[in-house]
């Protein structure tokens, strides 16, 4: 896979940047993720998928012992050289958020999410009382908190805040108000907490990007399907 990045990475860039400016398209797109020797940091699907395994998305771009786990859930994969990743967590998943952890021998890693640019719809259960659900968005273009953009609708309660996990950016809810604080946007590929306020009740929370082709066609017609 890596011997291929290079030249698929030059003739997907100016698709990459006509895609995110234009209507949900068959236009491809990547982003480009580092990370550090021993260090952890999150990522979340930023395009749309046929195929949602692991291997297929992530590929050979990782090294021995190397792995990725989903927040929520705890599940996991392992990188082996030669073999793969090998774990509970077999397939990834729109909306939900992962680390990605680089073991200590391996050096610092760049690495690719590549895909089709057509934001998927999600549903997630935001857990209530003081709990936190770990999420990101389907989106490959920052998508705004505060007005009519924002993701979050009329749902939250006082005092919920949204916190980025690899920043600790965050921004707090406030009945009559609405979202304040130094995040101001959801940005394409990063992981983040909904943290509930103390009391509240969990619920059902689906995002459905304006820009999808699902708000163009019915869902069972789509050409992408989870």
């Amino acid at each position: 896979m890596k011997k291929i990045l290079l030249p698929l990475l030059l003739i997907l860039a100016v698709g990459m940047l006509a895609a995110v400016e234009s209507e949900p398209s068959e236009v491809v797109g990547y982003f480009k993720k580092t990370i550090n020797a021993g260090s952890i940091q999150t990522f979340t699907l930023p395009f749309a998928y046929n195929s949602f395994s692991v291997n297929d998305i992530i590929g050979d771009q990782f090294a021995e012992d190397d792995f990725i786990m989903d927040i929520n859930l705890g599940i996991s994969t392992t990188y082996y050289s030669g073999y793969g990743w090998f774990g509970d967590l077999t397939d990834l998943e729109y909306g939900n958020a992962y680390y990605a952890n680089r073991a200590i021998s391996n050096g610092q890693n760049t690495y690719f999410l590549l895909g089709k640019v057509d934001p998927q719809p999600f549903t997630k259960t935001i857990m209530g009382n003081g709990s936190c659900t770990a999420f990101g968005l389907n989106e490959a273009r920052p998508i705004n908190i505060i007005g009519a953009e924002s993701p979050f609708g009329i749902l939250p309660s006082e005092d919920d805040f949204v916190v980025e996990i690899d920043t600790g950016a965050s921004t707090t809810y406030y009945e009559g108000y609405g979202w304040f604080g130094d995040l101001e946007v959801i940005t394409p590929t990063y992981g983040y907490y909904y943290k509930s306020a103390i009391g509240s009740n969990s619920f059902v929370w689906t995002y459905t990007p304006s820009r999808s082709s699902f708000n163009k066609q019915d869902i069972s017609d789509s050409k992408v399907k989870k």
